[in-house]
Order: C-alpha cells, then structure tokens, then sequence
C-alpha cells in the first residue's frame, strides 16, 4: 500500500422548505420537509445536538464499564435521551463506538496537526509539540480508553475504522521529519511500515500511561517518546 493510499473522509445533510396560499381564510406556512422548528432550533440542529450527546455519553459508558457491558440504555440515561433518537442516530452499538471513536480520533489529529503547524521549523520542535498534545489529549481518561482501548478487535468492520486513522496518524508522524517522498514501491512500503511502527510504539507508551495512573511526568513521557521517533527520522 502507498502513501496516497492512506486518505479516506466521512459526513453530511441538508432539508428543505415550501409554503402555499389559499383564497378564504388566512394562508398557512406549511412546516419545513425536514421538520418544525422548535425554540428556534431547526430540525438538523436538534439531531445533531442529540447524536453529540450520546456520543459524549458513549465516552464516559465505554470508558469506564467498557464497550462489551454497555447497552442502548444505560447510554441513553446518560445522555437523558429516549432509545428512539438512540436509533435514529445509530443502527445498534457497535455503530456508536464507531462514531465515538472517530470523534476522538479526528480530535486528536486535528490538535495535532494544529500543534505541529505551529511549532518551529525543526525535528525536534515538531515531537516536542506533537508529543505534548498527545499527552495532554489521553489525560481524558474516558475518550484515551475509547481511542486506545476499546475499539480493538471488536470486528472487521470496526477495524477497518480504526486503520484509516492509523494510517492518518502514521502519515502526520512521517511527515515532521520534512524528508523527500519515496522513490521507488519498496521505499514507499518501508515508509509505511515505519509510520505505522511509530504509531504503535506511541499508542502502547499512551496506552501504558493511562492504565499506571499517569504515573509518570508528562515531560518524562515526552522526553521518552521523543528518543524514539528522533532515531526513526532523522
């Protein structure tokens, strides 16, 4: 697999509206085809509002039961929903713990590639500011446990999630040491590997950080991590 193969996307919606007139008695608006509007709040507005919520309550669920003990209900006491927006929003649960994780995964990179863009120019700056958000994002213990944890091994189709991003991250974490792209297919399959190595060696070292308690320093961490993609790129 290249490089470009390692880019993929997700979602979005849209409603619309139409009115009538009638001689006789005062014209009725008729409601919007995508619903009434409630308090002010559009139909598109509600629903995402409460696909946020149960995403928010599905981090604290799986983060703490974990994703094999947690159910439709105990979701939607939390998010103080009725099961019916549960499945409006979702087929069943393992399509939230998608949902959740790539919440939390596109998060992170985001952060990431903020930090990175606004480090200085050098290796070293860049893994400091990577690092350092990294870090800061797993101390949520709840969204760590669904981004490192939780979404493992679950089926194929949950792995196919969690790949796209690790690609995503393996390419953010090639892309600090400002080297040439590969040359030839063997170069750009060594490339991949080393990316993906990268990203195993920094999620076991996070992984490892949250179930000790956070026993170590943040700065220890950093200083640890940084050791070894130093010594893969440069």
């Amino acid at each position: 697999m290249s490089n470009s193969e390692m880019e993929q996307g997700l979602e979005s919606r849209k409603a619309v509206s139409t009115a009538s007139t009638s001689v006789g008695p005062p014209a009725k608006t008729l409601p919007a085809a995508g619903g009434r509007r409630y308090g002010g709040v559009a139909p598109a507005q509600r629903e995402q509002a409460r696909r946020a919520a149960l995403i928010d309550a599905a981090t604290e669920i799986f983060g703490t039961v974990g994703f094999r003990r947690a159910t439709v209900r105990s979701v939607c006491r939390l998010a103080k929903l009725n099961d019916r927006y549960f499945y409006a929003a979702f087929e069943n649960m393992e399509h939230l713990l998608r949902a959740t994780y790539a919440h939390h995964a596109q998060t992170l990179l985001g952060q990431l590639e903020a930090s990175v863009a606004a480090s200085a120019p050098t290796l070293d700056a860049r893994l400091d500011a990577g690092l350092h958000t990294f870090f800061a994002f797993v101390r949520n213990a709840h969204a760590a446990r669904v981004l490192l944890l939780e979404v493992m091994g679950v089926s194929a189709e949950t792995d196919q999630t969690y790949q796209c991003y690790i690609f995503e991250f393996a390419k953010l974490i090639l892309g600090m040491a400002d080297a040439p792209p590969p040359s030839d297919d063997d170069a750009q399959a060594q490339a991949r590997i080393v990316g993906l190595a990268l990203v195993g060696a920094m999620t076991n070292a996070g992984t490892a950080w949250v179930l000790m308690g956070y026993q170590d320093s943040e700065a220890c961490m950093v200083a640890s991590c940084r050791r070894v993609l130093r010594g893969a790129l440069a």
